[in-house]
This record gives structure tokens, C-alpha cells and sequence, in this order.
């Protein structure tokens, strides 16, 4: 049968035969409150893979719960040398599988901080080819040659003018596109772009993203990354 654009972006899909169990740290001292999650990957025919994505994942993870650390103590150092209350620092995570299909993998991780009263979210995304085991950029994604960046960013500057009050007065015309390395993730049939924290928009306990649909990107993706 002839592959149809439609095949691109089909939701009957097959998942992925990988499973996740996660590992918790949780600890409370007068300097920090952790709770962080760690996503561990089972089932993976290729078990190098499995472990390559798992460390990744759980170095990026510690390395963060380390700098938290050392902060909060250099933190409440200082505090009790000034003969203040110290404020604990808190430092949590959680973490979603977004996409699992079709030998691609997407999870994320969004990062909660409060830093002497102020509190930021930092999201991760981690996209994976279960096939060869590499990490995918944006480009990725889509055939050789391709005008991504430009289809991208239309969609992206029509959502802006389509929901202005939700963003910095002036975003929609001062968006200048997306990164090379843009952060991205896949989720339930859309490639989904976002920003940082306070970047382009208030910021509570979302970061603001945008969803374009597979759909709309059928001339450009690479079907071996979105069919059955």
C-alpha cells in the first residue's frame, strides 16, 4: 500500500515496548526540602540504549539536586553568620512521558525552585530514536532542505496574535523565531515549542508552549520518525 501523508500523523500508532518505574530522593534539612523523581526506562530490546537514556537522564537530574545543594548551603551559611532565620531553599521535580511511538521517545522534566522566597520552573525535554539511540534536535524531525523554521514560526506568531493578553505586551511582534537548538517535545499528535521561564509570557505554574499539529506538517516531517 502507498504511504499517504495521513500515515504521518495516524493516532493507531503502536507504543513503544518501554515501561517506566521511577526513583525518588526526598530529603529535609534546615537548608533544603528535595523531592525529586527520576523516570528509569525498562523494557528496551537495546539494552545499551536503555542504559545510555536512563543516564542521561539521572546525571542531569543529580547534577541539578547537586547545584541546589551547594546553594542552599552557601545560603544558610550566610544567614546564620548575619544571625538571620535561614529560609530553606526547595527544589522538586515532575517528570511525564509525552510521546512513545513509532521508535520515538519524548520525556519531560519540569523543574520547581523557590530561592529565598522566589520560585522558577525549569522544563527539559529529552527526545529520543529508540532506534539508534541518539538525542533528536528540532531539525530532526523534519526531510532535508525543509522550510521547518519558517512554517514553525507562522504557526507560532499566529498563536501569539491569536492570544496576545496571555503574553508581554509587544511579544507577537517582537518573536524572532526559533533557536537552532530550540526546545521542543512531541505530544499526542503535535510538535510542541516552548519558552523559558518568564521568557515571553507571566509565569506561574505552566510554561506557555505552543502545539503544531503533525498535520499541518505532513509535506516536511520525516516519515520514518512519525508512521507505523
Amino acid at each position: 500500500m502507498a504511504e499517504t501523508n495521513s500515515d504521518l500523523y495516524r493516532s493507531d500508532i503502536p507504543e513503544n515496548p518501554v515501561t517506566f518505574k521511577t526513583k525518588t530522593i526526598k530529603s529535609d534539612t534546615t537548608a533544603i526540602t528535595l523531592d525529586l523523581k527520576i523516570p528509569v526506562a525498562q523494557g528496551l530490546s537495546n539494552p545499551q540504549i536503555q542504559s545510555n537514556i536512563n543516564k542521561q537522564v539521572e546525571d542531569d537530574i543529580l547534577e541539578f539536586k547537586k547545584g541546589m545543594e551547594e546553594a542552599a548551603k552557601d545560603n544558610a551559611a550566610e544567614a546564620k553568620k548575619k544571625g538571620k532565620a535561614v529560609i530553606p531553599y526547595i527544589a522538586s521535580n515532575i517528570y511525564s512521558v509525552t510521546y512513545n511511538k513509532a521508535s520515538i521517545l519524548s520525556i519531560n522534566i519540569l523543574y520547581y525552585e523557590r530561592i529565598q522566597g522566589k520560585h522558577s520552573y525549569i522544563k527539559v525535554p529529552y527526545n529520543y530514536s529508540l532506534l539508534t539511540g541518539k538525542s533528536l534536535s528540532i531539525e530532526d524531525l523534519f526531510r532535508e532542505g525543509s522550510n521547518y523554521k519558517e512554517v514553525i514560526n507562522q504557526q507560532i506568531k499566529q498563536q501569539l496574535q491569536a492570544n496576545r493578553d496571555k503574553y508581554f505586551a509587544g511579544t507577537p511582534e517582537q518573536f524572532k523565531g526559533i533557536a537552532e537548538d530550540q526546545p521542543f517535545y512531541l505530544e499526542n499528535g503535535h510538535v510542541v515549542i516552548f519558552f523559558g521561564f518568564h521568557q515571553i509570557a507571566p509565569t506561574e505554574s505552566q510554561l506557555p508552549v505552543f502545539k503544531i499539529p503533525f498535520s499541518s506538517l505532513s509535506s516536511i516531517l520525516k516519515p520514518i520518525f512519525l508512521r507505523g
